[in-house]
């Protein structure tokens, strides 16, 4: 995974044959001349795949941008929502911050993370000049691979997060009392969810994978430095870290196998959103603290099972080694619109407080 020697080329790497005419070059249309072609590279080496003269400040222009964009968006939304709570008691947050109850504490809690979409996105449009390259090696949101995979994970977290919790914590459950703002916040939970998840993604995976790939080759090291980072966000005992540094780890290894986010989104939302789902149904459900072995069991086997099976297929259908990641270079406006375009990898193809034993939300 390590190696940087360059890899066999696959179909997926195929560099398109320059057209051949017999007409001079000279009196060829700028629509029909050939464009020199980027070489193709894997999801942590994206942004060397978009022409430049310089690199080496680039990471740099990244971070500092996206992280000045997300705490001007945090003082526009989030100050106001606590001005609000002082002068309108009914708005007012939590002391914990955390009441699944609470609409201002979902609002809060759930998207101040949300808002790091944009602001990497951003990031990354102000030093590399695509935004893109920060969702895959296509420079834009695989839709159709996320959907085909969903039709596998989203059923799992169910079972195992919805169903089977309700099972195992049927003495727990509580019915709120039904009013406004319990519907509020079971709603903006189900809608920030998703986002939450993404922010997570695109901060603790892409942001350090894409900047520290533009210097250096090895993926591991992108892979592996933000993971302490992502541990100190969650306040679990040392039993519910383990979970928590190895999904930061797999989603990292899924993101450069499968050359984008789709993916490491798909698994985080399919996990909180479905915590989420119940948690106004059971007390302190999503809380933070003391995890039990079983607790980690719970949210370990689903994570570990769905993922190794999502490398298999995914190197199956993309014609890909087991150990190979996709590879691909980031599409223009016009190279997105074409689709006589072989050297982009296109979607998969489809052949026809107590230590408590629940799964983590991450």
């Amino acid at each position: 995974m390590t190696s940087h020697h360059p890899l066999p080329q696959h179909p997926l790497d195929a560099v398109p044959a320059e057209p051949t005419s017999t007409a001079p070059v000279a009196a060829r249309t700028p629509a029909t001349a050939p464009v020199p072609a980027t070489p193709s590279q894997p999801y942590h080496r994206a942004a060397r795949a978009i022409p430049h003269r310089r690199y080496w400040w680039r990471p740099l222009v990244t971070i500092a941008v996206a992280g000045f964009v997300w705490i001007v968006m945090n003082l526009q939304v989030m100050v106001p929502l606590m001005i609000l709570g002082e002068l309108w008691p009914a708005a007012a947050t939590s002391p914990s911050l955390m009441d699944p109850l609470n609409p201002a504490d979902q609002v809060l809690g759930l998207g101040m993370l949300a808002l790091l979409v944009p602001a990497v996105l951003v990031g990354s449009l102000a030093g590399y000049g695509r935004a893109g390259i920060v969702l895959s090696v296509l420079g834009r949101f695989r839709w159709g691979l996320l959907g085909r995979a969903a039709l596998v994970v989203v059923p799992v977290y169910v079972l195992l997060n919805m169903v089977l919790n309700l099972i195992l914590e049927r003495e727990a459950i509580v019915v709120p009392e039904i009013g406004p703002a319990v519907i509020l916040a079971w709603l903006v939970a189900l809608v920030l969810a998703p986002l939450q998840c993404a922010g997570e993604e695109v901060a603790f995976r892409a942001l350090p994978m894409q900047l520290l790939g533009t210097w250096l080759r090895w993926p591991i090291i992108g892979i592996l430095v933000p993971v302490p980072l992502f541990m100190l966000g969650h306040g679990y005992n040392w039993v519910g870290q383990i979970d928590i540094a190895l999904f930061a780890i797999v989603m990292g290894l899924l993101a450069w196998k499968t050359g984008g986010l789709e993916i490491p989104i798909l698994l985080h939302t399919a996990n909180n959103w479905t915590l989420f789902a119940i948690s106004p149904l059971i007390p302190g459900f999503t809380e933070q603290g003391e995890v039990g072995l079983l607790g980690l069991v719970l949210a370990l086997a689903p994570m570990l099972g769905l993922s190794a099976g999502i490398w298999w297929w995914y190197s199956r259908r993309a014609g890909l080694g087991l150990w190979e990641p996709q590879r691909g270079r980031v599409q223009t406006l016009s190279s997105a619109s074409s689709s006589a375009d072989p050297s982009a990898p296109a979607d998969v193809p489809s052949p026809s407080a107590a230590s408590t034993s629940r799964p983590l939300s991450v």
